[in-house]
């Protein structure tokens, strides 16, 4: 809440046009800030393994995909 009063904000009722004024790289920071204490680290890793086994599931069915002459014709 700080960082929003630092920034002229009311954080009781916040308008978006002043949130759209901030800098990305700063609203990213106040948003990752405002969620932090929501996330479950455990749920989290857990879903990054998940997405990245299916990224290397992904590119090995492709790179079979390619070996086997599936690839776009030129």
């Amino acid at each position: 809440m700080a960082d929003l009063r630092r920034h002229g904000l009311d954080p009781t009722h916040p308008v978006q046009w002043e949130l759209e004024a901030l800098e990305p790289a700063e609203l990213q920071r106040l948003v990752l800030a405002a969620v932090d204490p929501f996330i479950d680290r455990t749920v989290l890793a857990r879903q990054i393994a998940r997405e990245e086994e299916q990224r290397r599931a992904l590119a090995a069915f492709l790179d079979g995909w390619d070996a086997a002459g599936g690839g776009a014709r030129s």
